[in-house]
């Protein structure tokens, strides 16, 4: 599985595979702290206990799409429309009061 000698170490393009991530984003996580590695000559190589927890973290945490709910759920703009209750939800009476308000800036 590692492409260098050193037992225990991948590569950042070892790395990447396993992620299935870019071997630049692989990169960023290492410069950003996230991912825990270290640098010989310039390269960076990973500890594969490091990048087995960082697999799991980034199984764990949920992705912002999973956090969002439906449209159907949410209902956003009944609110602001009033369609169906309170404000709003006559729009000829909505017409009518805007004419009368704005009949005086003429």
């Amino acid at each position: 599985m590692t492409a260098v000698n050193i037992p225990g170490l991948l590569t950042v393009a070892d790395a990447a595979t396993e992620l299935s991530r870019s071997t630049e984003q692989v990169r960023r996580y290492l410069r950003e702290g996230r991912l825990r590695g270290r640098r010989f000559g310039g390269q960076w190589f990973i500890e594969e206990d490091a990048l087995t927890a960082f697999r799991e973290a980034l199984n764990d945490q949920s992705s912002y799409l999973d956090k969002l709910r439906s449209a159907g759920q949410i209902q956003a703009l009944d609110g602001v429309i009033g369609i169906g209750h309170g404000g709003g939800s006559n729009i000829a009476e909505g017409k009518d009061s805007y004419r009368r308000s704005s009949w005086w800036r003429r």
